[in-house]
């Protein structure tokens, strides 16, 4: 029977309501091979009580029972202090177990030498509220950061060094980025895990494709200066042609519905498409592309050896100036459940809550073309179009 009679019959079975026969359907469910451990090289996993936050290559772990943590981004430095509380208790209220944020180093070193931890600026007080009302943090230590930041987060007078190398083991900037890891651990000091703190994982760096040996020393300064936490972590954008050694640093991913740093005004541009989609890689070719490059690699090799954990699942997007982009809740939606369905075992909204960048002592703190960075961002606002912000102050 050729292929048009036989629809021609199914068709006429179906018209008159004719039970058409159907082959059986089988499918085989394999049990999974267990989750791997024992190569993740981490802090103190145990804080004083003996509560325990380690990691497989499934998922994070608290007392050895798997866990699906919900993370959320607020930048301490943008948000006012007396608002900490009340905004950190509303995240809380939505689902959110972890705080990421961003140390920014121009938010608290913009002259040379002097250091402002203060106000608003006061990552101490930050963490021990974070405690108060029952959030654990993740630290985000730079040096560069991006976050839409002067510089990514780099002081003007570091920039201006042309002679060094930054963001690479070239010793003079080193030696610059030992005293911010030095600050930052001051800051750290009683609020860590083992202290019987919040702050259970720090990263280093963002964003980052070049030497392993860069992220590694910057992982062994942050441990010399007392920074003893269970997790470390990286960014798993961009791929990177040479992985940093097996179990050293967790890659945490993102993902976005779309991009104000796309360089095409056309909505939709670009690779955002592919989070709308279920797929086994993990990595967002598309995130970042303003200063990454456009690129098509996948997951950096040995990528299947760690949990599959997001940072930054967009939870809104800026408006930049030559692309302004107005975010559905259903995009949102469809990004987390696409990332779900290709295995995340911790969905980090970015951002979770919105800001406003402090004054600055020499400059705003934006990002900006006049800086050398690709776009041009509000000199104050950065609410983010995020699901948790109270009010712009003038």
């Amino acid at each position: 029977m050729n292929r048009a009679i036989l629809f021609s019959v199914f068709g006429l079975m179906l018209a008159l309501n004719i039970a058409v026969p159907a082959a059986p359907l089988t499918a085989t469910v394999q049990a999974p091979s267990p989750a791997e451990t024992g190569y993740f090289k981490l802090g103190t996993t145990k804080d004083p009580a003996g509560h325990e936050v380690s990691v497989n290559s499934r998922c994070l772990l608290f007392d050895g029972q798997a866990v699906f943590p919900v993370m959320g981004e607020m930048h301490y430095s943008r948000v006012p202090q007396a608002e900490w509380r009340t905004e950190l208790l509303k995240m809380k209220a939505g689902g959110v177990d972890i705080v990421a944020t961003y140390v920014f180093w121009i938010h608290h070193e913009e002259v040379e030498g002097q250091w402002d931890w203060s106000g608003q600026r006061d990552l101490k007080a930050f963490l021990k509220t974070c405690d108060e009302v029952g959030l654990k943090v993740v630290v985000r230590c730079g040096p560069w950061c991006h976050g839409e930041v002067r510089n990514g987060g780099f002081p003007d007078w570091v920039v201006a060094h042309k002679d060094w190398k930054l963001r690479s083991t070239d010793t003079n900037f080193l030696a610059v980025v030992k005293p911010l890891y030095a600050e930052i651990a001051k800051q750290l000091a009683g609020e860590l895990w083992k202290d019987g703190g919040p702050v259970i994982g720090v990263q280093v760096d963002n964003e980052f494709s070049g030497s392993p040996n860069y992220l590694m020393a910057l992982k062994k300064m942050a441990i010399e200066a007392g920074i003893d936490v269970p997790l470390y972590i990286k960014t798993g954008w961009p791929a990177m042609r040479t992985p940093v050694p097996l179990g050293e640093l967790l890659p945490l991913f993102g993902a976005y519905p779309d991009g104000f740093w796309e360089r095409s005004i056309k909505p939709m541009d670009g690779a955002s498409w592919e989070n709308f989609t279920f797929k086994r890689t993990r990595t967002d070719v598309g995130v970042g592309n303003d200063t990454l490059g456009n690129r098509k690699e996948g997951d950096t090799a040995g990528t299947e050896k760690y949990p599959h954990l997001t940072c930054e699942v967009g939870g809104g997007m800026p408006a930049s100036y030559h692309r302004r982009i107005n975010y559905d809740p259903r995009d949102m939606e469809a990004v987390v459940l696409t990332q779900l369905g290709g295995g995340s075992s911790l969905l980090g909204y970015y951002m979770y809550h919105g800001g406003q960048n402090p004054e600055g002592k020499l400059s705003t703190l934006q990002e900006s073309q006049a800086t050398g960075y690709p776009n041009d961002l509000p000199a104050k606002s950065y609410d983010f179009n995020a699901p948790d912000f109270p009010y712009f102050q003038p």
